[in-house]
């Protein structure tokens, strides 16, 4: 008995010649997300976040929980809601958020 190999092209076609760059950049663009890093640094924690086209004024937090908080911010053109689980629990109140280079800064204090 020999086995058959089969051919990608014979299941599902030939779906590469299909797409077009175009169509690739679409998907890219509305899949994106921005990039985030959380830093501890013993009574501050720092959050970055990628803010690309942002200002001062498009970078927003809109809740503090212990662990969490909720951000808005622009990003590519288009406004994000984010959630960012967060390594210590911080303060409700007293953060700072800027915004420069296309990168948002938010610096929360620990409890």
């Amino acid at each position: 008995m020999t086995k058959k190999r089969r051919n990608d092209d014979d299941v599902f076609g030939n779906v590469w010649d299909d797409l077009s760059y175009e169509d690739l950049n679409i998907h890219h663009f509305v899949l994106s997300e921005p990039m985030l890093e959380v830093r501890d640094y013993g009574d501050v924690i720092k959050v970055l976040v990628e803010a690309s086209g942002s200002e001062d004024g498009d970078v927003a937090i809109e809740r503090i929980r212990t662990r969490s908080v909720d951000l808005v911010l622009k990003y590519k053109g288009r406004h994000i809601r984010k959630r960012i689980e967060l390594p210590a629990r911080v303060k409700p109140s007293g953060y700072a958020i800027k915004v420069k280079n296309g990168v948002a800064q938010i610096l929360l204090r620990k409890e």
